[in-house]
């Protein structure tokens, strides 16, 4: 019998490679939008499409009625504003459904970074938050708490420059989408996965400023990661039309200033390491790119 699974924000950078891995690997997909029509254009036509808004419960319900499981991928796009709404609102609704609704387990992508620790930052404390909803809702759970993804290097790329926001000493254990995504599929299929918090991450610890520089020389050899001072993108993002970094900068400066310590181990065990490396992610971006 084939599984069903919600998936709510399944098109993206992080969602879309879930939901194509769920599929592939027999679960009975769905994803959840607010453009039904667009999402039908980005997915597989075999990926059926609903429509559902998380900052409203009522249009939760029908999507999620029938599910076995509910995967949760949202993205507040580091504006301070929609992180109640959507992080935590959407997480809330969306358990307070799943329960009501007989949901087998919830699955949410979280930060690497949480530790379920609130630490006075709103990117951060929205996450825990939103998996205190999840945990506390009374639905089976697995929060996936995932380190840097390398899809997010080619954003690091911005008017003809590979740019770096501050120092940024810290070194993360950065991960494929698509090493994720098979995790995520195994946590589905696994009973040990279930009420825990797993942490995700690649086969190297590196900076940001070595990660860009690997991903640099495959995809972009003319580029050599270029620092911009934290003051600095502070008075850009005072500029006509640059007003858009300035949510980044705070986002930033955080990662500048905490290490990442986590145990990929358990993770590891129960759901398979990640053997994806930079190098070998940036090739196959090339290929895309050409």
């Amino acid at each position: 019998m084939s599984k069903r699974i919600l998936v709510v924000g399944g098109t993206g950078m992080l969602g879309k490679p879930v939901a194509e891995k769920l599929f592939t690997s027999g679960f009975e997909v769905t994803v959840l939008s607010t453009n039904v029509e667009k999402a039908r254009e980005n997915l597989t036509e075999s990926i059926a499409v609903e429509y559902g808004d998380v900052t409203d419960l009522e249009s939760l319900k029908k999507p999620i009625e029938g599910q076995d499981y509910v995967y949760i991928n949202l993205n507040a796009k580091i504006t301070p504003e929609l992180y109640d709404s959507i992080e935590i609102g959407g997480c809330d609704k969306i358990a307070k459904v799943s329960k009501e609704m007989g949901i087998k387990r919830i699955g949410y992508i979280s930060g690497a970074s949480s530790h379920g620790e609130k630490k006075g930052i709103i990117y951060l404390d929205s996450k825990v938050e939103a998996e205190n909803r999840i945990i506390n809702s009374g639905v089976p759970y697995t929060i996936f708490r995932a380190s840097w993804f390398y899809e997010s290097l080619p954003k690091f790329i911005q008017q003809g420059k590979a740019i770096i926001l501050g120092d940024q000493p810290v070194e993360f254990s950065w991960l494929a989408a698509s090493d994720f995504a098979q995790q995520v599929t195994t946590a589905f299929s696994s009973d040990e996965a279930a009420d825990k918090c797993l942490y995700n991450g690649g086969p190297q610890k590196m900076t940001m400023t070595e990660a860009l520089m690997r991903f640099c020389k495959v995809c972009y050899p003319d580029l050599s990661p270029e620092k911009m001072s934290f003051g600095m993108a502070k008075m850009i993002s005072n500029l006509p039309g640059m007003n858009a970094l300035a949510p980044a900068i705070p986002f930033f400066e955080y990662f500048s200033t905490n290490f990442e310590d986590i145990d990929l181990s358990e993770a590891d065990r129960i759901l398979g390491k990640n053997s994806t490396t930079v190098d070998e992610w940036s090739r196959m971006y090339r290929e895309k790119m050409n």
